[in-house]
């Protein structure tokens, strides 16, 4: 299926590239996602999926996909020498948590990159787009109406072919070593780390597969062995010095005696190197997310230690908080100034998770040390800052990205809680929060607001552009429903419960309306029609003339 007239031209096909293309294609957005390679990823790299990226992927509806594949998030044992057989410590690497009603997904997963990449792929393709390979970007121009694209393209003779085109928009998913983020000017400063590593995916046997294995004999040498998805691939993480990487990645043989040597041990045996390459962590950040129609997200824009697991999860939630912005002015129904804000909300959060995950690379490559905190979750992460928030609550702005030490009430920026045991009194059908949540719209949640504001509230939300919010009026376990509200109300009983609950303190506080933005972050916490209207101006103040 062709794309008519694509409006965003993504570049790359990593994680970061196919959320973004899977969100704007599922809000209606034209678009062309195109990739260098002539294959796709093959790798275990970037497995780990903490909590809040499981309810992005609920959100855009591969979810269930993704955890079917998946497996726990497993303990660290590290191994003490000499010998390399006696546990020294098994650390979690995230305390496992029971499911709540607001957080029904707690516990991280792994699953390789190269598998979640082939999910989000499918459901991409369901909706008529195809990554289109071995095509890359060489060259744009951009202006105040859009950007002109120089693309070239190898047939499978390796024959070359050059088009011009032009898009409206251009997203820079091409990676820290991608063109974009050079030719559009930004910064990349930081550190490279002392560590010079070999990664990759080798078939192991004489290991259990219940624990990720490490072993550091030596300030200089570190086996990190961890099991995947798959029976017998674990994903390897070596480090020696002095080491010749290029010959342990193509000798079996070669790096059968390394481990041997570096562990100690002789049970643990290599059957095959199914990919291997030498990585040194950097520790970068641009200095602004967009110049002009332009974007990066993901490792164009950060690239960091992957200890900690946090950069394949950042990196799809920049996308998918560029995502539903982008598609509201590519609809022409929010002006260009609202995508100033994807830089503006994600920035300090990308700062925070550059410090979090530099320390804990220095304190596993220094000590073998894998104590985590519990941020690295995500849940908490949060833009309480932004500018486009309206939050009626008093003392609402903080600049604690990470939800580190913040109190745990909840304030516009932070992440809406779910809530089961929803009964849809009109079809009386069982249904949650999170169910509901979407990245094509708003939801705005109407707890109980007194009957003398509700035809001011529902009034204010008939006044935003058609199909951009869904209006939810949830009662109480004991309220009645009011059968003259309009047809597209969904009214909903909360027969458990939850709903009052999750959000008790703003239904307590006399704040009944909570406007809950596409990437399930709460946009607006409000007594009524007032501050809706002062939301609805910040996302639609004018027309996007293109």
């Amino acid at each position: 299926m062709a794309i008519i007239d694509p409006q965003v031209l993504v570049v790359g096909s990593g994680p970061a590239g196919l959320v973004l293309a899977l969100t704007l294609a599922q809000n209606g957005i034209p678009l062309r996602i195109i990739e260098k390679r002539g294959e796709y990823h093959r790798s275990q790299r970037g497995a780990a999926i903490q909590a809040r990226s499981l309810e992005l992927y609920k959100f855009l509806g591969v979810y269930d996909e993704i955890k079917t594949g998946a497996i726990p998030l497993l303990p660290v044992r590290t191994y003490k020498f000499p010998g390399g057989t006696e546990t020294d410590s098994l650390v979690p690497l995230a305390p496992t948590m029971d499911p709540t009603p607001a957080t029904p997904y707690p516990n991280p997963l792994t699953l390789g990159q190269d598998h979640a990449e082939f999910i989000l792929r499918s459901h991409l393709a369901k909706l008529g787009v195809e990554v289109e390979r071995s095509t890359e970007l060489v060259s744009f121009q951009q202006d105040k109406d859009g950007v002109a694209v120089e693309i070239l393209k190898r047939d499978s003779s390796n024959q070359e072919t050059r088009e011009t085109s032009h898009f409206h928009f251009l997203v820079g998913a091409d990676g820290a070593r991608g063109m974009t983020r050079k030719q559009l000017g930004l910064t990349f400063l930081g550190e490279s780390t002392p560590n010079h590593l070999l990664i990759g995916d080798i078939y192991v046997t004489g290991l259990t597969r219940d624990v990720w294995h490490s072993w550091k004999p030596s300030d200089e040498e570190i086996v990190i062995l961890r099991p995947t998805e798959i029976d017998g691939l674990f994903y390897t993480i070596l480090c020696a010095n002095p080491a010749d990487y290029p010959k342990l990645s193509a000798s079996k043989e070669g790096l059968q005696e390394f481990v041997r040597k570096t562990t100690t041990r002789d049970d643990i045996i290599i059957e095959g190197i199914k990919g291997l390459d030498e990585y040194r962590p950097n520790i970068r950040m641009v200095n602004k997310f967009s110049e002009g129609r332009v974007f990066v997200v993901g490792d164009a824009a950060h690239v960091h230690s992957p200890a900690g697991g946090q950069g394949m999860n950042s990196s799809i939630q920049d996308s998918f908080n560029l995502a539903w912005k982008l598609s509201l002015v590519c609809k022409r129904l929010s002006p260009l100034s609202i995508l100033e804000t994807y830089s503006d909300e994600r920035l300090p959060i990308i700062q925070d998770m550059l410090a979090k995950t530099t320390e804990l690379h220095y304190r596993i490559f220094q000590s073998n040390k894998w104590e985590r905190p519990k941020s690295l979750n995500q849940l908490r992460v949060n833009c309480r800052w932004s500018g486009i928030l309206v939050d009626e609550q008093a003392n609402a702005i903080t600049r604690d990205a990470y939800g580190s030490e913040i109190d745990d009430k909840i304030r516009a920026g932070d992440r809406a809680p779910d809530a089961p045991g929803l009964v849809n009194v009109r079809t009386s059908e069982m249904t949650s929060l999170f169910s509901i949540f979407k990245p094509t719209y708003h939801t705005a949640l109407l707890f109980n607001p007194p009957a003398s504001n509700l035809p001011a509230i529902l009034e204010a939300f008939d006044a935003w552009p058609s199909a951009t919010v869904k209006v939810v009026l949830v009662l109480a376990r004991s309220g009645r429903f009011a059968k003259h509200l309009p047809g597209n109300v969904v009214v909903l009983k909360d027969r458990s419960g939850h709903a009052y609950q999750s959000y008790k303190q703003m239904v307590d506080g006399g704040f009944p309306v909570i406007i809950v933005r596409p990437d399930g972050v709460i946009g607006g916490i409000a007594k009524g029609s007032e501050a809706v209207n002062d939301y609805h101006n910040k996302l639609f103040m004018s027309p996007c003339i293109f």
